[in-house]
């Protein structure tokens, strides 16, 4: 029977009193008369399902409901010590169902315009479909909801392809590899949008934002807690030799630069052993990392991406915890204007430059692994057969991480852009008593010159290597360009005299 997972009947026998109330399995279903709901209240399918399969068709609204679904995708679990004794704790293993309550998604909060679980993972089509293999003759149902129930472990269902025999499976490698491709629909198109940006760039320090938007109805990634998400920056130069690389993966499938424990969550990332990992990280009853379930206690982190809508004040908030994100990243799930609830989070990177001003290119990445290196290492450190088992399936697996979105950009600057670049500030603009202050004055100047508006030369301060100079402008008002010259072009400021 555990071979078999779960069946159609457990979901369309669930009571309409419970959905949404009970969790981690408790499902309470009616047998009396045994039902069987479905969304149709046509009777045409009545006579073949009660006669051949003893079961009784019925329409039922609930069908429909995302609280059919929070049973099994609530899960909280028992703690026990390190010695299995059970302490009394409890721990929310996932929260899935809870993390769409706190959404915009929630169909109570947005009739209109929220989408149900079924709206995701059994997507309707309008196609007139009948729902037998034995009797076509039946009229057609529509709108028909697609079962694919995709979600985001590719990994598992290549592993179980693998070992179809070995594992005693019926599916045929087709049917997997039919199921992987809708995963990887789900995964890669409706999860996740990114964009990457150049805020700023100095011949020191190139200031570069990966933005990153959870679509998905829940957090992302969401469900089992060995999965993860991080991001790749790549900064490159006109060579293609690599400037700078952050959150990479090695031979071994683990992120570049991850802490010998747990990465902490970034908002600035400075240097190539940083990098951004979305997670949830669970401790033992010592508050010591653990990746065995029946020994979470607590969280010492969950950064994960959370949904369009979601709210600390919600009252699902305390099995939907944010985690050791710091409040000093003040644009995790908030917006510009620092309203809660945007479902992003912007990733700032200071890429040290270290004097090259030449053409940039940036490529950004976000990858998904749902099996981590680090998450086997504690189970694999015990042996029994399905341990062993399981090693050798996992071993010769592809454990690659999952491509989910990228973008790309160019900097085409050949030198220094503008003013902030160069690092110079002019002041006052608009001047008012005719003297002009220049500031931040370095070696990259080789020059200043202030032409007026016919493009007459009207001063050229000496440098001599001072940082500040002033400059006397013609009496009168009128309006000025200064002209910064440097080895690789000029960068000019307009000035208003009044």
């Amino acid at each position: 029977m555990g071979l078999d997972g779960v069946s159609c009947v457990p979901c369309h026998i669930q009571s309409a009193d419970s959905i949404g109330l009970l969790f981690s399995g408790s499902l309470r279903f009616d047998t009396l008369g045994r039902p069987l709901y479905g969304p149709y209240d046509d009777g045409l399918f009545g006579s073949p399902m009660s006669s051949f399969v003893g079961y009784e068709p019925l329409y039922a609204s609930h069908i429909n409901d995302a609280g059919l679904c929070a049973g099994c995708h609530t899960l909280i679990t028992e703690t026990a010590d390190l010695s299995g004794v059970l302490t009394g704790g409890h721990f929310v293993e996932q929260a899935t169902y809870h993390e769409w309550l706190n959404s915009s998604f929630n169909t109570d909060v947005d009739p209109d315009n929220g989408i149900t679980c079924q709206g995701c993972h059994v997507p309707r089509i309008d196609d007139a479909i009948v729902i037998s293999a034995n009797y076509l003759f039946l009229t057609g149902r529509s709108p028909y909801g697609l079962h694919h129930f995709a979600g985001a472990n590719t990994f598992m269902l290549q592993l179980l392809k693998d070992n179809i025999v070995d594992l005693g499976l019926t599916a045929s490698p087709a049917q997997f590899d039919s199921t992987i491709l809708l995963t990887n629909i789900q995964l890669q198109q409706k999860s996740l949008m990114l964009d990457v940006s150049m805020e700023d760039r100095t011949a020191d320090t190139a200031f570069i934002d990966v933005n990153l938007t959870n679509i998905a109805g829940h957090k992302f990634p969401s469900g089992y807690p060995s999965r993860r998400a991080f991001v790749q920056l790549d900064v490159l130069n006109d060579e293609g030799d690599t400037l700078f690389s952050s959150g990479g993966w090695n031979s071994a499938y683990e992120v570049n630069g991850h802490d010998a424990d747990w990465e902490p969550h970034h908002d600035v990332i400075t240097a190539e052993d940083q990098a951004q990992i979305y997670e949830q990280v669970m401790a033992d009853v010592n508050g010591d990392k653990t990746t065995v379930l029946e020994r979470a206690a607590s969280l010492l982190k969950d950064n994960r991406l959370t949904p369009l809508g979601f709210s600390t004040s919600h009252p699902s908030y305390d099995t939907t915890l944010v985690v050791n994100v710091p409040a000093s990243d003040i644009d995790f799930n908030y917006d510009g204007v620092g309203v809660e609830g945007s479902g992003t989070d912007i990733v700032h990177y200071h890429v040290p430059m270290n004097g090259y001003t030449g053409p940039t290119h940036v490529h950004a990445r976000f990858w998904y692994q749902t099996a981590p290196p680090r998450w086997m290492q504690e189970m694999f450190a015990y042996n029994s057969a399905e341990i062993d088992t399981f090693r050798t399936m996992y071993d010769n697996a592809d454990k690659s991480p999952i491509l989910v979105q990228s973008d790309t950009l160019t900097d085409i600057s050949l030198g220094i852009d503008d003013m902030n670049e160069l690092g110079v500030r002019i002041f006052p603009n608009p001047v008012r008593d005719g003297l002009l202050r220049i500031d931040g004055l370095s070696d990259r100047v080789l020059s200043v010159e202030v032409f007026d508006a016919r493009g007459r030369l009207v001063a050229t301060p000496a440098l001599t290597g001072r940082s500040r100079v002033e400059v006397q402008l013609p009496q009168g008002k009128g309006t000025y360009i200064v002209a910064f010259r440097t080895a690789t072009g000029t960068v000019s400021e307009r000035v208003v005299a009044q």
